[in-house]
Order: structure tokens, then sequence, then C-alpha cells
């Protein structure tokens, strides 16, 4: 016996297929909006909820501090290298005028020398030489002093601490 696609049995199986298949989009018929409307009062917040608001101020709150912590911190460090930079400038040409005076004492020290070998010339030229030097090392000192304190960096800001979630509240377990 030969198997054929159209056969009685393949027939009935479809139209019974498609009936059960149509039956299941029926259409509904539009029902008209409800006229009165309910005023019902929001569910109360619970504890939890209550914590998250918190707890998402707070963060907001510590998010808020640390930036503006931050701009004014990175404003006061550069206002540190300028004032360092302004510092060092100055202190340096300090310290390359009293270069310059030792240079010009020794200098002449060593002329003095040269010109005339005789041992009281020798002992005049050094104690000249040592008063030059002091004059000088006291002149630095006190254009130093005058200067004054080497600016100091600023300190890191305290930002404090992250705030921390709230605890989700656990569900009870279901008893049989």
């Amino acid at each position: 016996m030969k198997a054929t696609l159209i056969n009685s049995r393949n027939v009935a199986l479809l139209v019974a297929a498609g009936l059960l298949a149509g039956t299941g989009t029926a259409i509904a018929e539009e029902t008209p909006a409800p006229t009165t409307t309910s005023t019902t009062a929001p569910k109360p917040l619970t504890e939890y909820q209550k914590a998250k608001a918190a707890y998402s101020t707070a963060v907001a709150t510590y998010i808020a501090n640390r930036k503006s912590s931050k701009e004014q911190y990175k404003a006061a460090v550069d206002a540190f290298g300028v004032a360092r930079k302004s510092y060092n400038d100055a202190r340096a040409n300090i310290l390359k005028s009293y270069k310059a005076e030792l240079v010009a004492a020794k200098t002449a020290r060593d002329a003095a020398v040269a010109a005339n070998s005789s041992e009281a010339t020798k002992v005049a030229a050094n104690t000249a030489y040592r008063a030059a030097v002091a004059t000088a090392t006291s002149k630095r000192d006190a254009a130093v002093t005058a200067l004054g304190v080497a600016p100091a960096a600023p300190a890191t800001p305290l930002i404090g601490v992250r705030p921390t979630p709230p605890v989700k509240p656990t569900k009870a377990a279901k008893t049989s």
C-alpha cells in the first residue's frame, strides 16, 4: 500500500488543527474605561526604602564634597607651584651673587699674592679674603632670612568615608 500525502486521515487532522487554532484568537469587545476615579493613598515607605533614600542622598553629598575638595586641592597645588618657583628663583639669585663675591675675593687674594710673594703680603691677603668671605656669608644669610620660609605643599584633603549602602531585608522562609 502506497502512502499518499492527501488522504482522508491527513485532511481530517488539518481541519481539526485549523479549528482549534482559530478558536484561540477571539476578539474581545471594547469596554469603556471606568469613569470613577479612586484616590488611593500611596503605600507607606518601608524602613529599607527610607534607608535607601537616605543612602542616595548621602552618596550625592559625598560625591559633591569630593569634587569640591579635589578642585580646591588642585588650585592650592597650582598656587604652591607658582610660589615655590618664585622662591627658588629668588634664592638662586642670592646664591649666584654670593658665589660671585667669593670668586672676586679669591681673585683679589691670588692677585695680591702673585704681585708680592712676601710673607706679610700673604697674611694680609688671606686676612682680607677671610673678611670678604665673612661679609659675603653674612649678606647671603641676611638675604635668605629676609626671603622667608619656603612655601609648604598643601595637605591632601580628607574626603571622608564613602557611605555604606543599607542592608536588604531577608525574606522569611515559607512554611508548609
